[in-house]
């Protein structure tokens, strides 16, 4: 099971995927290691992202916790959510750092 503390924070990475808050994001996130640079997401990336989903998807509307899978050192939190424009539901995993508390991975599939 995961705290509340990390419930909360997966929970607003997901809802500060609207192209706004990238500063916000920033520092809610791990800092990366030189070798995982390639995986860092860019300003322009985030917003290209957001804009994608807003396109495609609509605004959010709900957000609901599956599940949490334990890594060493960390969480991968699972969620669906649905957007305003889609009967679809959405796969989130964000991925919390166990000591730190801070964002290490975000996936988003639809």
């Amino acid at each position: 099971m995961i705290s509340d503390m990390e419930r909360k924070l997966a929970k607003q990475v997901i809802e500060l995927h609207d192209g706004k808050s990238f500063a916000l994001l920033q520092e809610m996130s791990a800092p990366s290691l030189r070798e995982e640079s390639d995986g860092t997401i860019t300003e322009h990336a985030y917003i290209s992202s957001c804009e994608s989903i807003q396109h495609e998807l609509g605004e959010l509307s709900e957000v609901e916790f599956i599940d949490c899978l334990r890594r060493a050192g960390s969480q991968l939190t699972l969620w669906k959510a649905k957007y305003s424009a889609s009967e679809d539901e959405v796969f989130w995993a964000v991925g919390v750092d166990a000591a730190t508390h801070k964002v290490k991975d975000v996936l988003v599939n639809w």
